[in-house]
């Protein structure tokens, strides 16, 4: 029972924190010819059908640009013009109500760490706003409501950093810097998850490490004030000393 626990745990894990679109685009080691599109889906403009906002990454030394495409119903997607302009090498985005207005909102990730917050405007613009956080480099981003107020927060996976570092949003789209816990294989790109691991109702963190021996997890629970708690029976690891950082 307990294996059968742990296959079907890893499936949800992998399946979260692996989402196209919805954590990450590429590692800081994919080759930039290689780079997937990064995309989010939410309703921006408030019209009952799913829209995705995309982040067309940047050819040569440009700046990537924020678009967003209006779901349709006929199950079509329309462009609308954005002069949203993002850094050189945006690497995740995730969207939310930071700022509690009842639009979408989205927040991209950047190689260098920053942490871009895009005002929804409720018909569908995202338009750009202040740099809500940085961290040493952005692998991804995962969005809850970590300590139970009402207010999505957010956990960063830092490659540059070896940590992932939870931010509480404040209701006004900013953040306050909680903590941060070090990453368990140091120079692997590591992806966090969020969701209800143990059932007790309580977001939990998953960190999702790759290389090329296959896949390994942590679970962090989550004790609903911010904070979070590794869960050794919920995580599966491989032998720490098969593993050298490059």
């Amino acid at each position: 029972m307990h294996r059968i626990f742990r296959l079907s745990s890893l499936t949800a894990i992998l399946a979260l924190a692996l989402a196209p679109g919805c954590l990450w685009a590429q590692s800081p080691d994919d080759d930039a010819d290689d780079a997937h599109p990064l995309m989010v889906a939410a309703d921006f403009n408030r019209d009952g059908f799913a829209d995705i906002a995309q982040a067309a990454l940047p050819d040569g030394n440009g700046a990537g640009v924020l678009t967003v495409l209006l779901g349709q119903a006929d199950g079509k997607f329309k462009e609308i013009a954005s002069d949203a302009v993002l850094g050189h090498a945006p690497k995740a985005i995730v969207a939310g109500d930071f700022n509690r207005d009842g639009f979408e909102d989205v927040i991209v990730g950047d190689d260098d760490g920053s942490l871009k917050l895009f005002l929804g405007d409720g018909t569908g613009k995202l338009l750009p706003a202040d740099e809500v956080a940085r961290v040493g480099s952005v692998v991804s981003i995962a969005v809850a409501d970590f300590n139970r107020d009402g207010i999505p927060d957010i956990a960063v996976s830092d490659w540059l950093g070896s940590s992932v570092t939870v931010f509480l949003g404040a209701g006004n789209g900013r953040f306050e810097r909680l903590w941060s816990f070090p990453l368990k294989m140091p120079g692997i790109a590591a992806r966090v998850a969020t969701g209800d691991f143990n059932g007790d109702g309580i977001p939990d963190l998953a960190i999702v490490y790759s290389d090329d021996a296959g896949y390994t997890y942590k679970v962090m629970v989550g004790d609903g004030k911010g904070g979070f708690t590794e869960a050794p029976k919920l995580s599966f690891f491989k032998d720490p000393n098969a593993h050298c950082p490059t």
